[in-house]
This record gives structure tokens, C-alpha cells and sequence, in this order.
């Protein structure tokens, strides 16, 4: 069996290489369009030549390659382009800015937090997206609505960079989602007009707001209406932390994204409607057509979010595969959709959701029709049984390494809860859509929104029951970068050695895991000798940090969360945490000294005449001119217990001096290496 056209991959590949060059490495445009020009002529003389010439067309898949490559970095280029066209001015100064807001986030106890397109007063500047955080108070009601226009006076700022070592950062995530400031405000500091102009994503927000009415009109309750909105639209804001939390450990969080899984029900449900039709060939086209017209306008239920809109597209192309019968062309169509997409937007590239997603498809598409066949059951339950398992394993497969990589946790309960669950949500997520269309029609039956209650809160507590088995969980794994290449590269060679059985195959993909074992044994061994004396960034708070053998000591006199720390613990492989209450004033670690002066201000000791590290704590109030007369520091750091307005005058006399400045609150933790 032939298992995916080699040119078609080598396009996708080639593209994503250059997407990547041109976002790390950016080029002139003008460079960049004359390669363009020049290996798409190349690539028209080559195919032309070696559609006559050759047997193996070599060169044009070489010149393809060049040709793809060379668009990926033009694409990237665009972007860069893009977002220097934007006004720098607005984030150097307090300016009158006007603002239309594009979409309304999830609040939480405190703000309101919507996406706003910022319209520039200057034509050569182009419109950008920035994060709108509006403090609300005690009201719970969004203020601002889709499409509003919002007139204030304020300085754009950047979002936040990560002040912890491996903290996930939020600044990147929304770069990615081209949102590139933010702006926190009152109420009272804006000017609001509503707006009266069409707009199709109103109509998208609109539409959800009646269903989540015609719910609770019906009588379900805020649990049973969050998991339908979550399970049907995408809508989370409703869903508890403790549901979300119970769903991941579970493994089975892909079933409350609306994606391919989702879309994959769907499209079954679609094809079996407009069964009737694909007995004719003009038939199956029409079906295939409506089946399409059909998803999109599930998308724009939904509202277009990334997930549904690469599922969406990915499953579009492979119903007209299906449509014509051309079973194995369905992986192509995968790789036909990805450079669709990511010629579109090229950050798609960086989304989580997207790498799994076509990680699953591509693992299912490949793996399962093999695995399926391995063995055959007469009766159909225990066909259908074997293949959700098969279909579960498979995709697992593909998306276990982008998953240790991003979450670091198995779920070892997943084929279970996955094979349990997924045919009933198959039936749930059917039935909820037959709730929500009744629901427009008139109140659905009591009976029949007990029996439905009834259904959910059993989903519900199973999720529950297999999440709370935290024997069965594994958490904190370490998995690296270097790592997740190779496990890719590994299961890309165990598709191309099921499929052509060739032995260099085996040896290579043997040679992958080998390496990835050695990668694991080396970085572990690598971390086992790190040393390192971390002062934290935590607002109005000290934190102090000393890890040896494995082991992180955490000083402090304050509570301490160790949420933040996680991605620290997990990358840097630390198994075991040891808290110490009292921060001295003076340290000496790796034979450098480390002299603390806090609010008592004690720094004149006689003992004392030169330091390595000066770290000031609790706004001490002390002349630094005489500090460092007296001590001699080679660095100054300001944690973030610090009044602004003396971290302000110490930087001036830092720079004064000629030493080197290091606030935890612009800069984020400073480390000490031995």
C-alpha cells in the first residue's frame, strides 16, 4: 500500500522549515520575493523537463523543496512586516486610544478581560490586538460587548514575561495569538459606545447567549449547562476548575475541546443523513458539498476558535477524499490541509492544539487501519469494542510525546476512561445537540431533561471517580526539546517500517529510541550537578532559593504557593522540596558572598569590607552611595518586596557607579551558578 504522496510531504515539510527560519531568522522581503520568483520559474522549466525526461524527478522535488521554503520564509517575513507596522508610540506614551473590542474572555473573581483591536489615528500604522482588563468590582456583568467601540487615555504595556525560570510564558502564547499589549483600566477612565453595525461574530455570540438561555429556561442546572456548552460550543467560562482539573487527570480533556474529535462525530452523523445520496455520483458530490457547508456553519456556531477551524478545514478536505472514494489519499488531504492553514497564519504553528491535533489524526490514519486488522471478532460488539481501543491507542501514540513535553504527566487510566467514554459521548454529545435545537422549538419534556440530567452527572462522576485513583497518575515527568524531536522522528520511522517492512527502518527507529534513552541519562546527570542560588520575583514578598543534589531549598518567612514553581521543578528534574523560615543576612554559597540588607537597614559591619551580590529587601532606607562605598559590590539586585520609587533612585546610582542593576520585577529571578 502506497502511504502518502512523498512530494506533497516534502511541500508541508519545506513549508514549516521556512515558516520557522523566517520567524527565528528573518531575511529583507525583497530578498526573499526574488528566491520566490526564481525557484517558481525553476520549478515550472523542472516539471516540465522531468515530466518528459526523467523517471525519478529528482530535481523538481529538490527545486519544490527550495520553492516551499522560500514561500514559508516569505509568509513569516509578512508577519514580522506586520507587526513593525505597528505604532510604537502608543506603548512609550500616554496617548487617546481608540478601541474596538473583538471578543469577550473568561472573567475571574476580579477583572473582566476582553480581546480589543486598537485603531490607530495614524494611516501608515496598522490595527493591532491587545489584552483589555477591566476591574470590575463587585459587578459580575460584562461591561463592553462585541463590536463596541471604546475611547480611552492610557498607555499600552507589554504583557508580562515570565519572572520564575520555566514559568509558562504569557506574553509569547499571545504573540502567537497576535496580541501584543495590554491595557488595564476602570470603568470610569473610558468613553463607550455601543455598537449598532452588523457583525457576523455578534450574531456567533448571540446565537450561543439564546442557547445558554433556552437551557436554563429548561430547567438544567449551572453544572449540567456548562458541560453541555463546553462539550457542544467550545464555552468554558462556566466550567468549574475542579470539572477541568478531573477531566485532564482523567486523560479525556480532548473531549471537552471542541476539535477533530468533536467534528469527527459530526462529519459520522453527516455522512450517514446524506447516506442516501452517495449511491449516484452527482449525488455524492452534492452530499459532500452540504457536508461541508454544514461543519463550516458549526465553526461559526461556535465562533471560529482555532481548534474548530483547524478541524474543520483538516476534516473538509478529508470528506471530499472520502466523497471520491480515495481512501488512501486521506493522509495527503491531512498535509494539504496543514499548509492551508499555515499559509494563512503561520503562528498556527506554535499552537498547542493544532500539534496535537494532526499529531492524532496523522497517528490514526496510519496506525489504526494496521492495528485493526491484527485481530477480528465475529460479533459486533466486540468489533466495535476493539476498534474505539484501537482508535484510542493510536492516538495516544501520536500525541504522547507533544503531551510528556507540554504536561509532563501520564494519565494511566486513559485507555480506560477513553473506551468507556467515548462511545457514550458519542450518544451525549448527539443528544445534547438534539437539546439544544428542541430547546428552540419549544421546552424540552421534563422527563426527557431528567433522564439527560441524569446522563451527565454520571459522565461527571466517573471523570471524577478516575481522576481521584492518583496512584494511576504519573506526574512530573521530564521530557525535553531534544527529547521530543527524536520521539517524533521514532514515530515517524515506526509508520514507515509497519508500511514498507523495510529493515533499515527498524534499525533507525531502534537507534532513535536508543538515542532518546542516552538524551534522558545525560540531561538527568547534567541536572544532578547543577547548583544554583536563586533570588525569586514575588510581589511584596522574599523567596530565596538553593538547589544541590536534586534537592530545592526554599527561604522565606511568607507562605509560599508552589504552583508557580512547578516548570522549575519539573525542567530542572527536582524531586524533593525543603522549606527554611528565616532569610539571613548574609550568605556564602559556591565561595561567592551574598550580603542581604532589609528593612533594618544594618549594613556598616566591621568584618565586612567587599561583597560579590548586594540584594536589597523591604524599601531598606539607606543611602546606596554609602552602601557601596562601603561594600564593594560587584551586582546590585532589588527583589520584589521593594517600594517603586526607590528601586528608581537605587538604578540611578547603580548606573552612577558603573554596577550592574538587576530588578526582579522588569528582569525576573536572578540565579547564581556555581
Amino acid at each position: 500500500m502506497k502511504l502518502l504522496n512523498l512530494p506533497l510531504v516534502l511541500i508541508c515539510i519545506s513549508l514549516i522549515l521556512g515558516i520557522l527560519l523566517g520567524l527565528y531568522f528573518p531575511l529583507p522581503q525583497e530578498s526573499l520575493l526574488f528566491v520566490s520568483l526564481v525557484a517558481t520559474v525553476i520549478l515550472g522549466v523542472a516539471y516540465f523537463y522531468t515530466k518528459r525526461l526523467f523517471t525519478q524527478p529528482y530535481t523538481f522535488i529538490s527545486i519544490a523543496f527550495i520553492c516551499f521554503l522560500a514561500l514559508g520564509m516569505m509568509i513569516s517575513s509578512a508577519h514580522i512586516f506586520q507587526n513593525h507596522s505597528i505604532d510604537s508610540s502608543l506603548f512609550h506614551e500616554q496617548s487617546s486610544i481608540q478601541l474596538r473590542i473583538i471578543k469577550s474572555l473568561k472573567p475571574n473573581a476580579y477583572t473582566h478581560n476582553y480581546t480589543a483591536e486598537v485603531i490607530p489615528g495614524n494611516r501608515k500604522s496598522k490595527p493591532f490586538e491587545i489584552l483589555l482588563t477591566e476591574f470590575h468590582g463587585d459587578s459580575l456583568t460584562p461591561h463592553l460587548h462585541t463590536g463596541d467601540r471604546v475611547f480611552i487615555k492610557k498607555r499600552i504595556s507589554l504583557v508580562n514575561e515570565p519572572k520564575i525560570p520555566h514559568q509558562f510564558n504569557y506574553r509569547n502564547y499571545l504573540k502567537h495569538q497576535h496580541v501584543y499589549g495590554k491595557i488595564i483600566f476602570k470603568r470610569d477612565e473610558m468613553v463607550t459606545i455601543h455598537s449598532q453595525e452588523f457583525s457576523w461574530r455578534q450574531i456567533s455570540i448571540d446565537l450561543k447567549e439564546k442557547i445558554r438561555a433556552n437551557l436554563y429556561a429548561s430547567g438544567f442546572q449551572l453544572n449540567q449547562v456548562a458541560f453541555i456548552e463546553s462539550l457542544v460550543l467550545g464555552k468554558k467560562d462556566l466550567l468549574s476548575k475542579n470539572i477541568y482539573n478531573d477531566f485532564s487527570k482523567a486523560g479525556v480533556l480532548h473531549i471537552l475541546a471542541v476539535s477533530g474529535l468533536h467534528v469527527g462525530f459530526i462529519l459520522l452523523i453527516l455522512q450517514f443523513l446524506f447516506k442516501p445520496l452517495s449511491y449516484h455520483k452527482t449525488g455524492r458530490i452534492v452530499s459532500s458539498i452540504c457536508i461541508v457547508v454544514i461543519l463550516w456553519g458549526y465553526a461559526f456556531i461556535v465562533g471560529f476558535t482555532p481548534s474548530i477551524t483547524r478541524a474543520v478545514t483538516m476534516f473538509s478536505f478529508i470528506a471530499f477524499a472520502h466523497t471520491f472514494k480515495r481512501e488512501s489519499s486521506s493522509l495527503n488531504m491531512l498535509f494539504l490541509s496543514a499548509v492551508a492553514l499555515l499559509i494563512y497564519d503561520p503562528c498556527y504553528i506554535f499552537h498547542i492544539g493544532f500539534q496535537l491535533s494532526y499529531a492524532a489524526v496523522f497517528s490514526i490514519i496510519t496506525l489504526y487501519p494496521i492495528l485493526n486488522r491484527q485481530l477480528y471478532f465475529k460479533y459486533w460488539l466486540p468489533r466495535k469494542i476493539w476498534g474505539i481501543c484501537c482508535v484510542t491507542l493510536t492516538a495516544q501514540l501520536g500525541v504522547f510525546p507533544l503531551s510528556l513535553f507540554y504536561f509532563h504527566q501520564i494519565p494511566g487510566l486513559f485507555l480506560l476512561s477513553n473506551l468507556l467514554l467515548i462511545p457514550f459521548i458519542f450518544l451525549v454529545l448527539t443528544a445534547c445537540i438534539l437539546c439544544i435545537s428542541w430547546s428552540f422549538i419549544a421546552p424540552i419534556p421534563e422527563f426527557a431533561r431528567v433522564v439527560f440530567e441524569y446522563i451527565i452527572e454520571a459522565v461527571l462522576n466517573f471523570v471524577h471517580f478516575i481522576a481521584s485513583q492518583n496512584q494511576f497518575i504519573i506526574e512530573r515527568v521530564y521530557f525535553s526539546q531534544s527529547m521530543l524531536y527524536f520521539s517524533l522522528i521514532a514515530l515517524l520511522l515506526l509508520v514507515f517500517y509497519v508500511y514498507q517492512r523495510k529493515w533499515r527502518y527498524l534499525w533507525l527507529l531502534s537507534l532513535s529510541l536508543l538515542i532518546i534513552e542516552g538524551l534522558y541519562i545525560s540531561e538527568i546527570y547534567s541536572l544532578r550537578k547543577q547548583e544554583r542560588f536563586y533570588i525569586f520575583h514575588q510581589n511584596k514578598k522574599n523567596i530565596l532559593g538553593l538547589q544541590t543534589n536534586k534537592q530545592l531549598a526554599f527561604i522565606t518567612s511568607d507562605s509560599l504557593l508552589l504552583k508557580p514553581f512547578e516548570g522549575l521543578l519539573i525542567q530542572d528534574n527536582l524531586k524533593h522540596v525543603n522549606f527554611k523560615t528565616t532569610i539571613k543576612n548574609y550568605y556564602n554559597v559556591f565561595h561567592k558572598s551574598i550580603f542581604i540588607i532589609d528593612s533594618t537597614a544594618v549594613y556598616n559591619i566591621k568584618e565586612l569590607n567587599s561583597v560579590d551580590y548586594l540584594v536589597l529587601m523591604n524599601s531598606p532606607k539607606v543611602n546606596l552611595d554609602r552602601v557601596v562605598d562601603k561594600l564593594q559590590p560587584k551586582y546590585i539586585i532589588a527583589d520584589g518586596s521593594n517600594y517603586y520609587s526607590y528601586l528608581k533612585r537605587w538604578e540611578e546610582t547603580a548606573i552612577k557607579k558603573k554596577i550592574p542593576f538587576h530588578h526582579t520585577g522588569k528582569k525576573g529571578t536572578f540565579v547564581i551558578d556555581n
